[in-house]
């Protein structure tokens, strides 16, 4: 990879990623959609997070710009199996229980279901999959996030292998776009208000 101010996440970060990532979700449509109380959303999101960013860092896919921390990505790769949760992981997840998650979940469901249908119309084969990239608002217009894309992409062209990613926020399509990416389907969901846009890169 070519020279980058990004690091890998190691387990110790799990905490400062939670908060990064949750602070740069807060009012993504579908984080909103899912819990409609803005006042509790956060916390709710950290809880989350907590057992996500522990479970992607084990896997060797979290990965972090700025000292202290100021953005995350989570990149999954060709040649690594999906992600298992363990017990002691899986207990992690108790205190959502408790939270307004589960009737979100539910709710999103079928904004899931397309997130993962368009995932394997478009990227069946082998590919790098930008699964969640998050910025503090105050670290934004930095350049900062094109240390989370850029060194990935470069490998994945080495490797002649595509990248896809999704987002449910419009406005992330043309950023995407200056990364050689392409809206490759605009798809809303009936009765959410949201539309996931499915972005495919080629390899350069």
């Amino acid at each position: 990879m070519s020279n980058s101010i990004y690091r890998q996440l190691l387990p110790s970060d799990t905490e400062a990623v939670a908060e990064v990532i949750s602070q740069a979700f807060v009012d993504d449509p579908l984080v909103s959609f899912m819990l409609p109380i803005r006042r509790t959303r956060i916390q709710t999101l950290k809880k989350f997070f907590r057992v996500y960013c522990e479970l992607e860092i084990h896997n060797g896919c979290g990965f972090g710009v700025g000292e202290p921390l100021a953005g995350v990505a989570f990149w999954k790769f060709p040649d690594r199996q999906g992600s298992s949760i363990s017990v002691k992981l899986l207990g992690k997840l108790l205190p959502l229980m408790f939270t307004m998650y589960p009737i979100g979940f539910y709710r999103a469901r079928e904004v899931m279901k397309r997130i993962d249908d368009l995932h394997e119309k478009y990227a069946a084969e082998a590919h790098f999959y930008l699964d969640n990239l998050g910025l503090l608002a105050s670290s934004r217009g930095q350049g900062l996030s094109s240390g989370l894309i850029r060194p990935f992409l470069e490998l994945a062209d080495r490797q002649k292998v595509i990248a896809y990613t999704d987002t449910v926020t419009e406005a992330n399509v043309p950023y995407y776009e200056h990364f050689g990416f392409k809206c490759v389907e605009e798809s809303p969901v009936e009765k959410t208000g949201i539309t996931v846009y499915a972005l495919r890169r080629p390899v350069q």
